[in-house]
């Protein structure tokens, strides 16, 4: 017995070395990624951060280009190329102020495009980029991109590469085309338009004839500037943008059924949601301190990353002092500035606060916001209620929807009083069905059975171990507009109907034009509809065969 376990035990001891050396080359063969985060905005940033530095872990080596970089060391297998000075572009082009509620959509939309065309190429231009471009060593197994603008898509091509596309909201319209989403103009209005709910006849007209001209915009001006922008900088031998476009195979979306309108979606467009939100870490200790003391409560002030309070006008900034200095609360504003004019003594300004942390502490009554997703995810991860000022982009649709679930109250900036914003404040803060209510929506938010990071990351490998999804490819891609819009149906119909009104206007005419009497026309009126309820019959009759032939050949087979 010693004998043969003796004879054994090499055996097994080789067994158990190939079996760790095979775990040790699966889980360092990982794939190569490249990211491409182009918007220079932290609330962009942060949905997509935790998707690479997770890939990282996984053994997986990944290059990003992000304005916002981790620069984690202990991500060793991680490359981040800093694109930061986007952000002065952003600046320089003051979105905050050019993108006001009253400037109509297609201006929005313009500048929107405008401003992303200069930080785009801006980005390209860099020189880290370009290196990376001109490397023909290099190779990926997979691109991920930021699909608010088409430019990054064509690293795809140039890498000959699948790719997925992540948005840190919903998608725009022509993002939808190009996977085979449907979007009906009514049921699923575009995310730049302020619609939610039941729309009315004019917000009908208005979303139809945005979602056309919308496309026309996209399709004719866009789409052939930024390829012509590619084939500068990317490569000139690549296809045409429109057509990598349409290679996407997979589209991340940060939305949930419970904070968004409820839309169908093909398999290949996955919905994750609270992309950001992460375990609790502890506060610095001044601000501990701080909402520990302030236990008549707090009101916590934060218009988000892309509108500052500093940058506001004078006179809707002196308002909301006005308002926040009546507050019998303490109240945390987050100023971009060192200093606030006329600063209250129950105002603390800090140029930045760790919101997501800081939302969870049980003094918060308020949380005051201009309506950006991430900071509405947060709050009721945190189960605050809201009180929504928005200002331009998707804001405006979110304050709505936060109103309609009923844990928020929202007020117009363009007729924003002193009072209005220090009743509606106290209202929120002070009636308990707020804060029901948001915890009523934070169960249903939390009640998934996987996070939107573990089903991005499964998604992600998913498609590298497939060299794709063309699989999940949609026919509608391939449809000509005409075709999927029924353009040829419906025009063959009135083809029809005008051919029959034709025939039977000649039919009128040839039997009453040239009746002289009362008795002729009367015999030709009983004539005419003796025919043609002869006719109608006789295509009945026609109709009914052809039915009882198909019939009869389906019993023969079977």
């Amino acid at each position: 017995m010693t004998q043969s376990l003796h004879n054994t035990l090499p055996t097994t001891m080789f067994r158990c070395v190939l079996v760790l050396f095979k775990l040790f080359i699966v889980s360092a063969s990982g794939a190569k990624i490249l990211g491409a985060f182009f918007v220079p905005s932290i609330s962009h940033q942060v949905v997509f951060q935790p998707i690479w530095k997770e890939l990282s872990l996984r053994g997986h080596e990944v290059t990003v280009l992000t304005p916002n970089p981790l620069n984690d060391r202990s991500l060793t297998n991680l490359t981040e190329i800093d694109l930061s000075f986007a952000y002065e572009i952003v600046r320089s082009g003051n979105l905050q102020g050019t993108l006001q509620k009253d400037i109509p959509i297609k201006t929005i939309v313009q500048s929107y495009f405008k401003l992303f065309g200069e930080v785009v190429k801006a980005e390209l231009e860099h020189s880290e980029v370009q290196a990376l471009i001109r490397d023909q060593s290099k190779s990926f197994d997979l691109v991920i991109v930021e699909y608010m603008h088409p430019t990054f898509t064509a690293l795809s091509a140039r890498f000959k590469c699948p790719w997925v596309g992540i948005t840190s909201l919903g998608a725009i319209l022509p993002v939808y085309d190009n996977i085979g989403n449907p979007s009906h103009p009514v049921l699923n209005p575009d995310i730049l338009l302020p619609f939610t709910g039941g729309l009315g006849l004019y917000e009908r007209l208005v979303s139809v004839y945005y979602s056309v001209w919308f496309r026309y915009f996209y399709y004719y001006h866009i789409v052939p500037d930024q390829d012509q922008v590619v084939k500068k900088y990317i490569g000139e031998d690549l296809p045409y943008l429109g057509d990598i476009e349409k290679t996407i195979s997979l589209l991340f979306l940060n939305v949930n059924p419970i904070l968004h309108p409820i839309r169908p979606n093909v398999p290949s467009v996955i919905e994750l949601g609270k992309m950001h939100i992460r375990t609790k870490s502890p506060l610095p200790k001044d601000l501990q301190q701080s909402l520990d003391k302030a236990t008549e409560g707090v009101v916590y002030f934060s218009l988000g990353s892309n509108v500052r309070s500093a940058n506001l006008s004078l006179e809707l900034r002196e308002k909301i002092i006005t308002a926040l200095s009546e507050l019998p609360y303490t109240v945390l504003w987050k100023w971009e500035e060192d200093h606030l004019p006329n600063q209250p003594k129950n105002v603390i300004i800090n140029k930045w606060l760790p919101q997501q942390d800081l939302l969870t502490h049980r003094n918060v009554k308020v949380f005051v916001t201009q309506g950006g997703l991430q900071s509405m995810e947060e709050a009721i991860s945190g189960g605050v209620p809201l009180v929504g000022m928005p200002f331009f982009g998707d804001q405006p649709l979110n304050c709505m929807k936060m109103v309609n679930l009923g844990i928020a109250l929202s007020i117009d900036t363009e007729t924003l009083t002193s009072e209005d914003l220090k009743k509606t404040i106290i209202e929120v803060a002070e009636n308990p069905k707020y804060r029901k209510r948001v915890e009523e929506i934070r169960e249903l938010l939390f009640d998934v059975p996987a996070t939107g990071l573990e089903k991005a990351i499964w998604w992600i490998e998913y498609v590298i171990r497939h060299k794709g999804a063309a699989h999940l490819r949609s026919p509608a891609v391939d449809l000509p507009f005409y075709q999927y819009y029924l353009l040829d149906v419906i025009g063959l119909v009135l083809a029809g109907v005008a051919v029959v009104l034709f025939i039977a206007r000649k039919l009128f005419k040839l039997f009453f034009g040239n009746a002289d009497n009362f008795g002729k026309r009367t015999l030709n009126i009983l004539f005419f509809f003796s025919i043609m309820q002869t006719l109608a019959v006789n295509l009945h009759s026609d109709s009914m065969i052809f039915i009882h032939i198909n019939k009869l050949k389906i019993q023969l087979k079977t």
